[in-house]
């Protein structure tokens, strides 16, 4: 749990919350000026700018990254290839899946919002970019050595990150549980035997890169009902 908060909430608050919060003010500026006022599909007013809705950015940032690290957690024993590669597919499936569900054709956001490539862009870019970086974040702050994890910094850390993005505390129970019971199966000798086969190796590898692949061709196509639509 310490490394999920650590390593996931600072680097969503970054990312997904400010990441968002400066794509949203890019587009501002380059849609056109009847768009300004109107409400957003997620509820927010276009090119309005407060300090409560830059929070409540920064809070969704902050579950995104725990998730988003817990989700990293899970899969990376199961990447191949070199780090480079492993990062590139990371990045890659993130875009494609959470891309999809940023992406969609049954609002407003994508039609309005202009360059429409650009919108797109944005909010395909930065699950990326987040997918691709939380491995190597996550995986600094689980080594031994991490200055996260050295004297009070190691309970500090975790606690300070939960007081300012307390949202986080409506998903870790949850995760605890989940963590908890992942932890007892592996204990088994029947869990132990099943991870160390090739074929189950290749049904989790499936079953992954099908969850991608399903991802992608939902971003394709919304991606092509915009373009009809535009």
């Amino acid at each position: 749990m310490r490394v999920l908060v650590v390593g996931g909430v600072p680097f969503g608050v970054l990312v997904a919350g400010v990441g968002s919060r400066l794509a949203m003010m890019l587009l501002r500026f380059t849609s056109p000026d009847r768009v300004i006022g109107i409400s957003s599909d997620d509820d927010f007013t276009i090119g309005k700018f407060s300090i409560g809705g830059t929070y409540n950015l920064l809070l969704l940032g902050a579950a995104v990254g725990f998730l988003g690290a817990a989700m990293y957690r899970l899969v990376r024993r199961w990447l191949i290839g070199p780090m480079w590669f492993r990062r590139l597919t990371t990045g890659l499936a993130s875009a494609a899946v959470v891309g999809s569900g940023l992406v969609h054709a049954d609002g407003i956001d994508f039609i309005l919002l202009k360059p429409t490539w650009l919108a797109i862009g944005l909010f395909v870019a930065l699950p990326g970019v987040f997918g691709a970086f939380i491995g190597p974040v996550v995986d600094r702050v689980a080594s031994p050595d991490s200055w996260t994890a050295r004297g009070r910094r190691r309970w500090v850390l975790p606690v300070l990150s939960i007081a300012l993005f307390p949202l986080t505390m409506m998903i870790i129970p949850f995760a605890a549980v989940i963590a908890t019971a992942l932890i007892v199966l592996r204990q088994s000798d029947i869990v132990q035997r099943l991870r160390t086969s090739t074929p189950y190796g290749l049904v989790v590898r499936g079953l992954w890169l099908g969850i991608a692949v399903l991802g992608l061709i939902a971003l394709i196509e919304d991606i092509t009902e915009i373009a009809d639509r535009v």
